[in-house]
């Protein structure tokens, strides 16, 4: 009876669809309840119905649908009696997952879920290709291909070419519902010759985003840890999380294991990174020498509310060398964190903790300060108040020590600031600082043979300034200049930086073009600039009307007396500071350079010089960083001068050369040499480099290695690596 109520509909649909199409172009929409109805829409030039057979015979332009498959051919027979479709000629069937299925002969169910056909070829939603000399079609999702070849390589044009690469199997069988992809008998092919031979693999379908399987592994050698085989397993444990295992096999050293978790929850996400082992040798006199390895990493955010959100930041190792032994990580300080955030409009609370662990030499554990906890708070009003901004900041911090100073502080400061415009544009900004300081400290050393024993100390730090721009604005022709005098008063009492108070988080401080500017040059609150100063500065700017710029900046601090809270080394401590500036000119998207300098103030000569350059000339680019800081920069770390830089050759569309150095001009010593050669189409990637690394520490030596990475598409990456034996430069 379904059947027959099918044919009827076929019928009168049939019927509807050949009387509209002489007076006007069908319509293509599909009822969203036409396979609920189980009714079939047929259109085509010319239809046939024979009543003694029951056979329907549509001809030129065919056209069946049914639910959310469509399908078209030249001519297409049904028989009301079986329920069989039969098309033939330009055979073209639209699936609802956005495949298309090609034929030149093809016999299906009136459902057009199952089937037969002839020199079928499919082509998914990615451009993935699969062909066979005859498929079968059953379940409305299983296609069954023999002597099939997949590929998801686009083919040239040329007579007989053949894909990049292509898997050719005896049997292939596509399976919609569980997306996989299965093999029997199958050959790898590149450029068309045979260079594996499976009897069984699978992978899954373009359609998938994730899947449990195993992913390609990756194969080394090296003089370390000899032969290493690495297996990666994906696990997807719900559609919300999943895990990567991937334990490394090495024939020296043992095995490491390797686990990653990710979990996406209604209001956040979390992930851990777990590795370890135990070494089978060894080295006595590093940090080698234990019985365990491991590291532990982890982060994640979750939002509470609207408001409030919460997350944290694991960071941690067995040993100093640990992660750069077994190519984990390059880091030499690990941070780990957990922080509680709210944000309401422009106020914001921040609550933190940190603790460190330094993986260098000189580190000492005992002495890495635990910071539990850091509370900063961030007030603005809604509105103006005296005809400006008022802000107020709050900051507590608890810093600890196994062995050396702790510092506990509480510091508040009331802000506000104005900003004014006059006729002429000249721009006025007065702003006020009022800040207070509590702190109690232990331990801190006053003098080479004095330490405290438990301080109270209490400042104020007043802070009073204006600052005066004037930018004047030139339009001549397609390009416009802006010069723009800058003049900042700034008055604060001298001193207030008592020696019961440490310097923890004022440190590591550069006196350049970005902190010219600001009231307090110290990027911490342990350290407070006092005394009377003036800082001038000129800032430069060309724009053209094709999107090219230039502009400068160079300025100066001018004093009363010298401020004795900086280094001597420091460019800040005299009446006179030494002169800072940047620039930046770029013509076009194919060049830009970026210099950054401090300059001495008596002579003119680089006490700071940096530079970036990238540049462009057709198929060729080069990148480029070049560093010097002289030894009144830092006296702890004296004088040092770096230069890196990156290059790239397009060869073709599709293959490239890259080279990238890095050398130690000082010391006279190369840090890095990486040579590359790279390919990249639409199915497959290739990455062919030779590295050399000079960097030692304990049971770090300096390495040479070639490494080859491969990328199948819809198949995974494949890596091999072999270190070869290197004494070092």
């Amino acid at each position: 009876m379904k059947r027959r109520l099918k044919a009827v509909s076929l019928w009168l649909s049939a019927g509807l669809f050949v009387s509209a199409a002489a007076h006007a172009a069908p319509a293509r929409n599909t009822p969203a309840s036409l396979e609920e109805t189980g009714e079939v829409l047929l259109q085509a030039d010319e239809l046939i119905y024979n009543r003694d057979t029951e056979v329907v015979t549509a001809k030129g332009n065919v056209e069946i649908v049914y639910g959310p498959r469509i399908l078209f051919a030249d001519e297409v027979t049904y028989e009301q009696k079986t329920g069989i479709v039969t098309a033939e000629g330009n055979i073209r069937i639209l699936e609802p997952t956005g495949d298309v299925l090609f034929a030149n002969r093809a016999r299906l169910s009136d459902e057009l879920g199952e089937g037969f056909a002839e020199s079928l070829s499919v082509l998914m939603v990615d451009n993935t290709r699969i062909t066979a000399v005859e498929a079968k079609r059953s379940s409305g999702n299983l296609t069954t291909f023999h002597k099939g070849v997949f590929s998801p390589c686009e083919v040239c044009e040329a007579e007989g070419a053949e894909p990049l690469w292509q898997i050719k199997s005896y049997k292939v069988i596509h399976n919609q519902k569980e997306q996989q992809i299965i093999y029997e008998d199958a050959f790898f092919e590149f450029f068309g010759i045979p260079v594996a031979y499976v009897p069984f693999f699978s992978h899954p379908d373009p359609t998938v985003d994730r899947q449990s399987g195993f992913l390609f592994p990756s194969l080394g050698f090296s003089e370390d840890f000899g032969t290493e085989v690495e297996i990666p397993y994906y696990w997807v444990i719900a559609p919300n999380m999943d895990a990567t295992l991937a334990p490394r096999y090495t024939s020296k050293q043992g095995i490491l294991y390797q686990a990653e978790f990710r979990h996406r929850t209604n209001r956040g996400e979390y992930e851990f990174d777990i590795t370890g082992t135990k070494p089978t040798d060894p080295e006595p006199g590093t940090p080698a020498d234990t019985d365990f390895r491991g590291s532990f990493f982890s982060e994640g955010k979750f939002k509470l509310d609207e408001t409030w959100n919460w997350g944290f930041k694991t960071e941690l190792t067995s040993d100093d060398t640990y992660l750069r032994r077994y190519d984990l990580s390059d880091e030499t300080d690990l941070t780990s964190r957990v922080y509680v955030q709210g944000i309401d409009g422009r106020s914001e609370f921040l609550g933190e903790s940190f603790f460190f662990q330094g993986l260098l030499s000189n580190d000492v554990s005992a002495e890495t300060p635990i910071i539990a906890p850091l509370v900063t708070y961030h007030y603005e009003p809604e509105r103006e108040i005296l005809g400006g901004q008022l802000t107020w900041d709050t900051n507590i911090m608890s810093l600890t020590r196994a062995r050396g100073t702790d510092s506990q502080r509480l510091s508040t400061t009331l802000g506000w600031e104005s900003r004014h415009v006059t006729s002429t544009g000249e721009i006025f900004r007065p702003f006020v600082d009022l800040r207070g300081d509590i702190y109690y400290t232990d331990d801190v050393q006053i003098s080479a043979a004095q330490r405290t024993d438990g301080d109270t100390v209490v400042r104020g730090l007043p802070t009073a300034g204006i600052e005066w721009r004037w930018p004047w604005v030139r339009s001549s022709g397609s390009t416009r200049q802006v010069v723009e005098p800058i003049v900042q008063l700034i008055y604060a009492p001298n001193g207030g930086n008592p020696d019961e108070i440490p310097n923890e988080d004022s440190l590591s401080f550069e006196f350049d073009a970005i902190n010219l500017f600001e009231n307090n040059r110290f990027p911490g609150l342990d350290r407070w600039e006092g005394g009377a100063r003036a800082n001038v500065g000129l800032n430069f700017s060309l724009y053209g009307e094709d999107g090219g710029v230039f502009d400068a900046l160079i300025g100066q601090t001018l004093r009363f007396r010298e401020n004795t809270e900086f280094d001597p080394n420091s460019g800040l401590r005299e009446q006179k500071s030494d002169y800072v500036g940047r620039l930046r000119y770029r013509p076009s998207k194919n060049f830009s350079l970026a210099h950054r300098f401090r300059l001495d103030e008596d002579d003119f000569s680089f006490a700071r010089n940096e530079v970036d350059l990238f540049t462009q000339l057709g198929p060729f680019w080069v990148s480029g960083t070049y560093a010097f800081f002289d030894a009144s920069q830092s006296a702890r770390l004296g004088t040092r001068e770096e230069l890196s830089a990156t290059a790239n050759y397009k060869l073709s569309d599709y293959w490239s050369l890259r080279g990238y150095t890095r050398r130690d001009l000082e010391n006279k010593q190369t840090l890095n040499n990486q040579l590359g050669l790279y390919y990249q189409d639409e199915c497959f990637a290739l990455g062919l480099a030779y590295q050399q690394e000079f960097f030692r520490d304990r049971d770090i030596e300096p390495d040479n290695s070639i490494m080859l990475q491969l990328t199948f598409k819809h198949l995974g990456t494949a890596g091999f690596s072999s270190g070869i034996s290197s004494s070092g430069e």
